[in-house]
């Protein structure tokens, strides 16, 4: 069956396009057409047939139109709207941006699938709005924490088709994982701009890491999860410059993980920066800059996480000191909560494959070229 796949996929997120990786990794016998920011370096790295998201702005119009999106969608069965924090509005934009590529799809009139997706957080009416008429048009809706769910059901979306699982990415933890020698004294850093608190993040760290350097001769591997943008640069670079340390910018997810597996420590405010470490059982320092963060590392790890708005250099050394004396501990509830996610996120595959089986033929009227009735 074809099917279209759509997502924050080709945008250079290391963690969107993990969630593509697991998606396609798990389905191999359904052939999808993946809808993306850049679709040239998707087919390149996944070897999937790949088009543009429908254009949103001047720019996307004039780069690349609507024509080849057109088609793809005329020769799809059904549409997966797949993985990741795809509706908040921190960034309004995004449920825009979202709500415009099911619009398409509710012209054409395809089922829609919603695939692990993390919901919120959604302050403004018209986020919660643009998120209803998105999310509300859909068969089968997994998400991939109870935060998310429980916003939806405050939306009004009925609960009796929606899932509560995990992040598709968990999928992608080797089984079994065979953990590789530390090296000593190296730390793996990912830190995010974030809301005007670049200088703050940069100063602070600045200060933390040279103290680990003096201290405990701390090495430093900063990984970028994002190359524009957002991109993770706007802070690594100056810290590196500072601190001294490589910089790395991952070819994928998988290359992540190799990193991170001989890391000693990781310090990550990346979601799935957070779920790499988790999966490679690396003692990690999260900072938590959304309620995902949160979620995703569960009850037992929730002592060692710093809030966003918390962070001070205090609260970057006590939990540093707790995380040394707790080492062993971390390690195994880490191994505990990936697992138990990984197995929650395959039911994402069996919710999907369920739905799969139901579809019928779709009408052979060319709803693209009507007024939709359900957009009235």
């Amino acid at each position: 069956m074809k099917v279209g796949l759509i997502g924050n996929y080709g945008a250079t997120n290391i963690g969107d396009d993990a969630i593509l990786q697991a998606i396609l990794r798990s389905h191999p016998n359904h052939e999808f057409v993946v809808f993306s920011a850049h679709p040239s370096e998707t087919h390149e790295k996944f070897k999937v047939h790949s088009v543009p998201r429908f254009p949103l702005g001047l720019r996307s119009l004039w780069r690349q139109g609507f024509k080849s999106s057109i088609q793809a969608l005329k020769e799809c069965k059904a549409v997966v709207l797949g993985g990741g924090g795809l509706f908040q509005d921190n960034h309004l934009f995004a449920c825009f941006l979202w709500a415009w590529q099911v619009y398409w799809v509710r012209k054409r009139g395809l089922p829609l699938f919603i695939y692990g997706i993390g919901i919120g957080p959604l302050r403004t009416r018209i986020g919660r709005w643009l998120t209803h008429y998105a999310v509300d048009y859909a068969v089968g809706i997994t998400v991939r924490d109870q935060k998310s769910y429980d916003v939806l059901v405050q939306l009004g979306i009925n609960p009796q088709k929606m899932e509560v699982t995990a992040d598709p990415a968990f999928t992608l933890l080797p089984q079994p994982f065979e953990e590789k020698t530390r090296q000593v004294h190296t730390y793996v850093v990912s830190l995010r701009p974030w809301k005007g608190q670049n200088q703050k993040l940069i100063d602070l760290f600045t200060r933390f890491l040279l103290k680990l350097k003096q201290e405990k001769s701390a090495r430093f591997i900063f990984i970028s999860m994002q190359s524009v943008q957002e991109h993770d640069h706007q802070i690594l670079d100056p810290l590196a410059n500072r601190v001294g340390g490589d910089l790395v910018v991952p070819k994928d997810f998988s290359h992540l993980i190799e990193i991170l597996s001989q890391a000693e420590f990781a310090i990550g405010m990346r979601y799935h920066f957070t779920i790499a470490a988790l999966m490679t059982r690396t003692p990690l320092l999260p900072i938590s800059y959304s309620p995902k963060v949160t979620s995703v590392l569960g009850n037992d790890l929730a002592p060692y996480l710093i809030p966003l708005e918390e962070l001070s250099l205090k609260k970057l050394e006590d939990a540093q000191s707790l995380l040394s004396v707790e080492y062993n501990k971390f390690k195994r509830f880490a191994e505990h909560r990936a697992n138990d996610q990984r197995d929650r996120a395959a039911k994402n595959i069996l919710y999907f494959e369920d739905w799969a089986k139901t579809l019928t033929t779709p009408p052979e009227t060319d709803k693209l070229t009507q007024h939709p009735t359900d957009d009235n």
